[in-house]
């Protein structure tokens, strides 16, 4: 396992792979064996320590996790039979991984892509934020970093608002800097990009990628005065933010453990197409949608269940 980061999203999804492995009837430590390699945020560390391992030892399969660490597995096991499997990686095609989400790829690697809710989340942001504004375009906020998700993420949203003709993006990049020894750092960066947007939009939306998977960052965001319309977590949602949708992370582990199950028993990676989760969550906050004077259809209120928060 080759793991970009230590941020929650990449340990959920690691813990619940080894448990899906286990689900399937694999004993881990006794006929599987899982070695780990953490990159600190860092793709150069990644090539690096990933180099010096694949020196030593031959996997039968590499499972990373996150974009970086994605790529640099992509790159090492270029031209060899060692099949990979990546996951909660939200570009694989802008990230270079594969060509097309959905076909074959024909090649040793496979995965699943973290999320294609790109239209059903601009479609929420049409039906919930622009309710205070029937009159003129929601005007939406974005500081991220230049990590790849992130920037992938930012072009795509953008594109699909300037589509609908009622939601604007106004968006603020900073340097990414490797996690977590440059988050500080970052969110000092952070600090520029609000002061730039906030007095010019309505509501921040927060990206995919390391920045927006940290608690430092959304609440930054949730204290700068503009409401947070769309979160990256469940924490950002819960402790003010509007709402959030997201891969349902227990079943997106299992999901990662059974394409690893299929390849060890014989299936060819390059057959097996990547493809989104099989299930996502839906969360809302209703004393956040009452300040804002947003109603949230019950249709919404029956598909977050459990995620509701006041």
């Amino acid at each position: 396992m080759v793991e970009t980061m230590p941020v929650q999203v990449v340990i959920d999804h690691e813990r619940f792979f080894v448990q899906g492995l286990e689900r399937l009837g694999y004993r881990v430590g006794d006929d599987v064996v899982i070695d780990e390699i953490k990159a600190q945020g860092d793709i150069d560390r990644a090539r690096t320590e990933l180099g010096k391992y694949l020196a030593r030892k031959r996997p039968d399969i590499v499972v990373s996790f996150a974009t970086l660490a994605s790529q640099a597995v992509r790159e090492a096991l270029a031209g060899s039979n060692i099949p990979q499997v990546f996951c909660v990686v939200s570009d694989p095609v802008g990230a270079g991984l594969i060509d097309e989400v959905g076909r074959p790829t024909n090649s040793n690697i496979t995965g699943l892509v973290f999320s294609l809710l790109r239209q059903s989340k601009m479609d929420l942001a049409g039906t919930l934020l622009t309710q205070p504004f029937p009159d003129r375009p929601v005007r939406i906020g974005v500081v991220h970093s230049s990590y790849p998700a992130a920037v992938n993420e930012v072009k795509h949203m953008a594109s699909l608002a300037a589509a609908s003709g009622q939601i604007e993006f106004r968006a603020y990049q900073l340097e990414y800097r490797a996690m977590p020894d440059g988050l500080n750092d970052m969110l000092v960066d952070v600090g520029k990009g609000v002061a730039t947007l906030a007095s010019d939009i309505d509501y921040w939306w927060i990206v995919p990628g390391p920045l927006g998977e940290t608690m430092e960052f959304s609440r930054m965001l949730l204290d700068s005065g503009v409401p947070v319309g769309v979160c990256h977590t469940q924490w950002c949602t819960r402790n003010g933010g509007l709402f959030f949708v997201n891969p349902d992370y227990v079943e997106s582990g299992f999901q990662v453990a059974r394409m690893v199950d299929s390849i060890l028993r014989g299936t060819d990676p390059g057959s097996i197409p990547p493809v989104p989760p099989d299930s996502f969550e839906f969360g809302v906050n209703l004393s956040t949608a009452i300040d804002l004077k947003i109603v949230v259809p019950s249709e919404l209120m029956e598909l977050a269940g459990e995620h509701i928060w006041h």
